[in-house]
């Protein structure tokens, strides 16, 4: 049985490359899509086909995606 669920993942990334790149991977990831960009660009809202729990995809998200995006496109530029 499925267990679909919108999630907010909130950003630590900063520029629209990596924030556009972050949304396609996730988006490219079976099973999940990214629905929507907050105004502020600081929360990315995800959809999810199979989730039991929320926080534990939302913190994979950010290790598995977004720390190295943080690290390829922001490090270093500040």
């Amino acid at each position: 049985r499925l267990r679909p669920v919108f999630v907010e993942v909130p950003l630590a990334l900063e520029t629209d490359l990596a924030i556009s790149l972050l949304a396609n991977t996730i988006s490219l990831t079976p099973g999940t899509v990214s629905a929507r960009l907050s105004a502020d660009k600081r929360t990315l809202v995800v959809h999810t086909l199979d989730t039991g729990d929320a926080a534990a995809l939302v913190a994979e998200i950010k290790q598995r995606y977004e720390t190295p995006l943080k690290k390829i496109f922001e490090e270093g530029s500040e």
